[in-house]
């Protein structure tokens, strides 16, 4: 009965609005409000002289509310607004505006922070994460800033820190308490297989990942360009962080071999062969045995199969055969 009445009383106002020339407050079904309350001007188009009056409450900020017509219709009336045009709407649906707050908006300004203020690399790559989630939240459309990060505190030893997020127009919310850890991270040469004592390193057995720096800085790494073609000192693991010590040199010229002895001083030059006693890479000076006199002497290793020794005067009777 009572939306009988209320439908023939808006009729009633749209014919003497019609009949008077005056345009009747037409509804709204979605609507949008920065405030707490949500007023005439935002339920009807030309809400005239009383549209600044507020009939409701607002939805909390960020949320979506729902109204049937007839109650705004109703609250118009009592708010003193005449001739109304329903529109067909029968539900008017109210969304409160926000500014949208995320973890990943948190996270980067909490990594600027930690920068700025000196605890971390204000350059180097750094991993920030939270130990445990952040939901969006909902701030004031004209809160600035959004959010605040306050109380921030930084271990750093062990990288922790913790704090809490105030957002921008809420004083119904609590503030947020968050804690997690910042790990400052290098890019480490590792090996990408198991490598055999005495192989040499190819660009493929080799591959930069990001390490946390308290782990990498206690090892004593080699540069990528000071490993490739180097030669495994011993047998790697897969995984394996590729330190200066695993890798030297390698070996051109093995115990056993037979060389060529090079001698040069001045014009004289002077070629014979020779045992190699033990092993070594390319600038080594190893023993070497003189094939004709039995004799033997140290040569710097030139390249594979070529030894070569300095001038003395011991080192030239060395070479030199025995006199019969």
């Amino acid at each position: 009965m009572n939306l009988i009445k209320l439908f023939s009383a808006s009729v009633l106002a749209m014919a003497l609005s019609a009949s008077s020339g005056w345009a009747a407050a037409k509804l709204r079904a979605n609507i949008e409000v920065t405030g707490g309350l949500v007023t005439l001007n935002d339920l009807f188009e030309d809400a005239g002289k009383s549209g600044n009056r507020a009939v409701f409450r607002a939805p909390s900020i960020g949320q979506t509310g729902t109204i049937r017509a007839e109650r705004v219709i109703l609250a118009a009336r009592q708010a003193g607004l005449g001739a109304i045009d329903q529109n067909n709407v029968s539900v008017v649906r109210v969304h409160h505006t926000s500014q949208r707050v995320t973890e990943q908006q948190v996270t980067k300004d909490l990594l600027a922070r930690l920068r700025n203020q000196g605890y971390v690399s204000s350059s180097g790559d750094v991993e920030v994460i939270l130990n445990q989630s952040i939901p969006d939240q909902h701030a004031a459309i004209d809160a600035l800033p959004a959010y605040e990060i306050r109380n921030l505190r930084f271990d750093r030893t062990s990288g922790r820190f913790s704090g809490r997020i105030l957002v921008g127009g809420r004083q119904d919310l609590r503030p947020i308490r968050f804690t997690g850890q910042a790990t400052e991270t290098i890019m480490v040469p590792m090996t990408t297989r198991a490598l055999a004592r005495g192989e040499i390193i190819t660009a493929e057995d080799i591959s930069l990942t990001p390490m946390p720096k308290r782990r990498a800085r206690n090892a004593d790494m080699a540069q990528l360009d000071q490993l490739i073609g180097k030669a495994a000192r011993q047998n790697i693991r897969q995984g394996s962080i590729a330190t200066r010590a695993m890798f030297k040199i390698p070996e051109i010229v093995n115990r056993s071999d037979i060389v060529t002895i090079l001698f040069k001083a001045g014009k004289l030059t002077l070629t014979m062969h020779g045992t190699a006693l033990s092993p070594g890479a390319k600038g080594d000076v190893i023993s070497v045995q003189n094939d004709q006199t039995n004799r033997i002497i140290r040569a710097r290793i030139k390249e594979p199969g070529l030894v070569q020794v300095d001038s003395p005067q011991t080192t030239l009777a060395s070479l030199k055969e025995p006199q019969s």
